[in-house]
C-alpha cells in the first residue's frame, strides 16, 4: 500500500491510517506494530517520514516505544475512543477532548490501583 497523493503531508497520512487501525482493532492495545522499516516498505516512504508519523502517535499517547524493543499500542489505550477521534478528523477539537478524557480516566485507575497497594501494604499485621 502506497500513500495516496493528498493534501496532506505524508507522515501525517501514516499517522491517519495507523490511528484509523488501532480505532478498527487491527493493532490491540500493548501490541507491537510493525518495525520502522517495514511499515516505510508497505508505504513506499523513508523510514524517516514513517518517524515522524509514528512521533504524532506518541504525542497523542496512543503509541510508546522502547529502544530495542520496538513501538507498540499503549495498553491503556480504549480503541473506541480513538475510533471517534479518528472519525472525526483527528484535529476537531471535541474528538481531542475525548481521546484525553479517555486517557485520564485510564491514568485515574491506574493511580486509584497503585494507591490501593500502597494502602494495602502499609497496614501492619
Amino acid at each position: 500500500m502506497t500513500l495516496i497523493q493528498d493534501e496532506r503531508a505524508p507522515y501525517v497520512q501514516v499517522a491517519d491510517t495507523l490511528r484509523a487501525e488501532i480505532a478498527a482493532g487491527e493493532h490491540l492495545p500493548g501490541a507491537k506494530l510493525p518495525s520502522v522499516k517495514k511499515l516505510a516498505e508497505r508505504f513506499g516512504i523513508a523510514d524517516m517520514t514513517v518517524q515522524s508519523g509514528l512521533r504524532v502517535l506518541r504525542e497523542e499517547g496512543l503509541i510508546v516505544s522502547s529502544p530495542g524493543r520496538g513501538t507498540f499500542v499503549r495498553s491503556d489505550v480504549d480503541p473506541s475512543a480513538v475510533g471517534a477521534a479518528a472519525s472525526q478528523g483527528g484535529d476537531d477539537m471535541s474528538a481531542q477532548v475525548q481521546l484525553l478524557t479517555s486517557q485520564v480516566q485510564g491514568l485515574t485507575a491506574r493511580v486509584e490501583e497503585l494507591e490501593r497497594r500502597v494502602t494495602a501494604s502499609s497496614v501492619p499485621d
